[in-house]
């Protein structure tokens, strides 16, 4: 079987660990191509990469294209021109429409580590994938191509540990908590750890979380509770809406709650109660001196990039899902987990633990596709495949997982971990 090239679109912090990850792995691609908008973006991310990597010649074994991955023909055209076997969207959640239907037009295998999104445009109905992703299966079923939904970390890697433990671990799921704690310190007053237009309208919109077999809605930060995890310690962590939470209940029909919890410190919680206040996170646009502009574009263009965050982040973050049930008619609780230390990945591929724990288990997903291990030939979210060939390739390609038992009566034991200083940034 030819090995399938390879298309990386979007060139931000996650896209150059997926093209490190790719060139690491460049045995199981044909080509690897990395496409953005921005050319002096693109050269950067190359050179770096053919630098960690001396086998990797730039221009024949990786090479750059400009593309608006708005615009469906341009990034169907490119799709063509580099004869992408598989398509792997890290762009902004805006042209995950886009590169879909490039993908159907050229029946190319398509991965996204998160759901589409239209811009300004908030508080959308549960669940998000019915909008945009579920109702283009059947075009991929027509395409005899896969399309493998939501393969980063959280969504992503948390769906397979789901998978897991219904497989392994549990009889009966009756709950699931996926929870997230950076407990990392980039040494800014006040930063997001990627692209802030998404990153701070999700954390400002309503949660929205599964409980007795339907969706509810409640403000945000509105819930919380503590938790002590390993390496990170004790946190307080919030309620949240996310992506995973509009397909897991699909797969766990069974279990009575499914919520997503992330961390948030309390300088992180100021500054952000700030920004609301005064209207600043909004995505609708106004008009100022003749020129609409959505307040948080405004806000975006002041904070730093989340890719220079990346330099002196110290600190780990942990991130996993506290999963409780019955197993041989007895309750059971685990927790299944991974921890990520910011200053390895920098070493490695100069990136922080965010972008490292989204790149990786996406590049992971393109390996399971371009080895025929998954093959779906149809549209799924990825806790509809086989956990096993996953968990069994991701520690390979750079990030490990574990199981613990948890007490039943929902308390956390001490863990070996440690509340790291400056731990006013969220994973979010």
């Amino acid at each position: 079987m030819a090995k399938p090239n390879l298309l990386i679109v979007g060139a931000g912090g996650v896209g150059a660990v997926a093209a490190h990850k790719a060139a690491q792995f460049a045995d199981d691609f044909g080509s690897i191509a990395l496409a953005s908008r921005t050319e002096a973006k693109l050269q950067q991310v190359a050179e770096d990469v053919a630098e960690r990597n001396p086998d990797i010649t730039l221009g024949e074994d990786l090479i750059t294209e400009t593309v608006d991955a708005r615009d469906k023909e341009q990034v169907a055209d490119l799709i063509r021109k580099v004869d992408a076997g598989i398509v792997l969207n890290l762009a902004t959640p805006y042209c995950n429409t886009a590169i879909m239907d490039a993908c159907i037009e050229t029946g190319t295998d398509y991965i996204d580590t998160a759901v589409a999104e239209e811009e300004h445009v908030e508080n959308v109905p549960a669940p998000w994938y019915a909008n945009f992703e579920w109702p283009r299966k059947s075009d991929f079923d027509k395409a005899d191509a896969n399309a493998v939904l939501g393969i980063g970390f959280d969504p992503g890697v948390v769906n397979v540990f789901c998978a897991y433990a219904k497989r392994h671990l549990l009889d009966e799921i009756e709950s699931i908590d996926i929870i997230d704690v950076n407990g990392g310190d980039h040494g800014r007053y006040f930063a997001t750890n990627f692209d802030p237009d998404t990153n701070l309208r999700e954390i400002r919109e309503d949660v929205i979380y599964w409980e007795e077999g339907e969706f509810k809605t409640i403000p945000h930060h509105s819930r919380k509770m503590t938790v002590d995890l390993p390496v990170v310690g004790e946190h307080d962590v919030y309620s949240m809406g996310h992506d995973e939470l509009h397909s897991l209940p699909k797969a766990f029909p069974e279990a009575k709650r499914i919520e997503f919890w992330m961390g948030f410190g309390e300088r992180y919680l100021r500054v952000f109660d700030v920004l609301e206040n005064l209207g600043l996170i909004s995505s609708i646009p106004v008009e100022v001196e003749g020129v609409k502009m959505a307040p948080l574009k405004m806000v975006k263009a002041v904070l730093p990039d989340p890719a220079t965050l990346a330099e002196g982040y110290t600190g780990e973050v942990c991130i996993g899902c506290d999963i409780r049930g019955t197993k041989n008619g007895k309750p059971r609780r685990v927790f299944i987990y991974s921890t990520c230390d910011h200053t390895e990945c920098f070493k490695e591929v100069g990136s922080q633990a965010i972008s490292y724990t989204t790149g990786v288990p996406a590049i992971a997903a393109a390996l399971l596709l371009a080895r025929g291990e998954w093959d779906p030939k149809t549209m799924v979210n990825v806790e509809e495949l086989d956990p096993e060939p996953y968990l069994d390739l991701m520690p390979k390609v750079g990030i490990d997982w574990k199981v613990m038992e948890l007490p039943v009566d929902g308390s956390w034991p001490e863990t070996s971990g440690h509340n790291s200083a400056g731990s006013d940034t969220s994973l979010a």
